[in-house]
């Protein structure tokens, strides 16, 4: 599962080395860690990444890898994203605070239930999109880019980075 995945991520094939692409996992981990939530990668790795992870992770580790990315966004930013998560499904998913757990399980609850999952919430496509019908986060197809938010490049980057960090330990 994690080869296959890893595989996913970074366009492996059976030739690639495996280390090569633990590598560039770690990497991309590291990066989230180090820097602010939303900086220190382009917009088309992260959802790549997001993709990559997101529709394949089960319900509770999402919520476990969405926890630890919102655990890392500051409180303005936590109550930034539950306000635009309160807009977006006109109010049924509504934390009642912004504790990073709180907003893991609500998302996860909206991921599941609402078309589009968290990329139909921040307008850049789908979460069962393969990425073939168009580039939302470069602005093609009529989206902004993702740096236009830097609320859902936090989420996003964290939901992937923190997913791909716990497989990686496997």
């Amino acid at each position: 599962m994690v080869d296959q995945l890893l595989g996913g991520l970074f366009g492996g094939s059976d030739a690639d080395d495996d280390t090569g692409r633990r590598g560039r996992a770690n990497d991309f981990v590291s990066r989230y860690e180090q820097g602010a939530p939303h900086e220190g990668y382009g917009d088309d790795e992260v959802l790549h990444n997001y993709r990559a992870v997101g529709r394949k992770l089960p319900p509770q580790e999402f919520e476990d890898a969405a926890a630890q990315a919102f655990g890392r966004m500051s409180t303005d930013d936590r109550k930034q994203y539950r306000k635009m998560m309160r807009e977006k499904s006109g109010g049924r998913f509504d934390s009642q605070s912004e504790d990073p757990r709180e907003l893991a399980q609500t998302t996860s609850r909206y991921r599941q239930e609402e078309s589009g999952g968290l990329l139909g919430m921040f307008g850049l496509g789908d979460d069962n999109d393969d990425g073939k019908r168009g580039n939302l986060v470069s602005g093609q197809a009529g989206g902004g880019g993702m740096m236009d938010n830097p609320i859902a490049k936090a989420a996003l980057a964290g939901i992937g980075a923190m997913a791909m960090k716990k497989m990686l330990s496997r």
